[in-house]
């Protein structure tokens, strides 16, 4: 046999071996996904971070902190702005930690963000978890308070 397929055949049991070993925890995770719905008020501290609750959210029911991790960007309307956040969501059951991309309406007080799970920044029945939760709402008092719903899929990797 020769050096070549002997290299050839080395890779093809090692890329068989990890996938064998990755396949179970895919299906585990799969299995363990759950789409979450809840209702988000949150408060604006006027530091750079918001304060909040989430309620009616099941396994999201707890307190919230966002830490904003950028300036307002200007986009081409001007009354809308984007923005970076560090949001979190601390549990009886663990802390949920996101990292979130947002667009804001300052002259409609509507704003939206696609909420992505960290998983090494999570902690608990959180800590390995995947997925993506997406936060729209609303604020009427020019930015002391926003109300939102907040939904998405979360991908545990134990069976919570």
């Amino acid at each position: 046999m020769s050096k070549r397929i002997k290299v050839l055949a080395m890779l093809a049991m090692v890329t068989a071996t990890v996938g064998l070993f990755l396949l179970p925890q895919l299906a585990l995770a799969d299995g363990n996904c759950k789409n979450l719905k809840g209702n988000l008020s949150v408060v604006n501290n006027f530091d750079g971070t918001t304060s909040g609750t989430i309620t009616g959210g099941e396994k999201l029911n707890g307190t919230t902190r966002a830490t904003f991790s950028s300036t307002p960007i200007p986009t081409p309307d001007a009354s809308t702005i984007s923005y970076i956040d560090n949001f979190s969501v601390t549990t009886q059951k663990g802390i949920l930690a996101t990292s979130n991309v947002a667009i804001y309406d300052t002259g409609r007080g509507l704003f939206s963000e696609i909420a992505r799970i960290v998983p090494d920044a999570s902690t608990g029945d959180f800590a390995g978890a995947t997925g993506v939760l997406f936060i729209s709402g609303q604020t009427t008092d020019g930015g002391a308070t926003f109300q939102a719903g907040i939904e998405g899929e979360i991908c545990f990797i134990s069976g919570q």
